[in-house]
């Protein structure tokens, strides 16, 4: 399959609809490694540029409440690499865990993939904030189910799972988790600086 700027919306739009045989389209192209980690790494920075973008536009008073680390594109780049690569992780190893035959590399891919769809629903959400900002809001809330959808059927295919409700569940269980985790580790930081 030649990749397109046009044969990549047409997958995107797929995969949208069926979102495992999307999965496994997007794995069938045999990627190598670093245009995976490309992949990950351009749909980080894309999501970090839209985020600026939809801060700027944001009423001053707003704009002072997220503070400045917010507003720099380039922590914003940082933060949704490693979130990315937590993601990546996670669904590789609790997926193996849980008797998946899932790789890294195919996560890897997944995630990116994942990741440059929602780019393209935040991307219409940018642009429907400066005409119809009610309209924004119902894209926000589309694009956050959107997300655990595919997310759930990328999850199944990648490790093999029959059962989309059990993997649902099995990504909030992880999610409260991972969740606590960090609460764990953030407080006494936070303590310590007097937040």
């Amino acid at each position: 399959m030649e990749l397109t700027f046009g044969s990549i919306l047409q997958l995107a739009r797929f995969t949208v609809q069926k979102p495992r045989e999307g999965a496994r389209a997007v794995l069938s192209l045999n990627l190598p490694n670093d245009a995976r980690w490309s992949l990950l790494l351009l749909v980080a920075i894309g999501a970090a540029l839209l985020t600026s973008v939809s801060i700027a536009l944001l009423p001053a008073e707003m704009r002072e409440m997220l503070g400045g680390g917010a507003q720099s594109p380039l922590v914003s780049a940082g933060l949704q690499s490693a979130a990315l690569l937590l993601l990546v992780g996670v669904m590789t190893q609790i997926g193996r865990w849980r008797g998946g035959k899932g790789s890294f590399a195919d996560a890897l891919l997944l995630v990116g993939w994942l990741q440059f769809i929602l780019l393209l629903v935040q991307a219409v959400q940018l642009a429907s904030q400066l005409v119809a900002p009610f309209i924004s809001e119902i894209i926000g809330i589309a694009g956050i189910a959107l997300f655990f959808w595919l997310l759930t059927n990328f999850v199944a295919e990648l490790h093999g799972f029959r059962s989309l409700g059990k993997v649902f569940a099995g990504i909030l269980l992880t999610m409260f988790a991972l969740s606590f985790v960090l609460a764990l580790f953030l407080m006494p930081l936070m303590a310590a600086q007097g937040v």
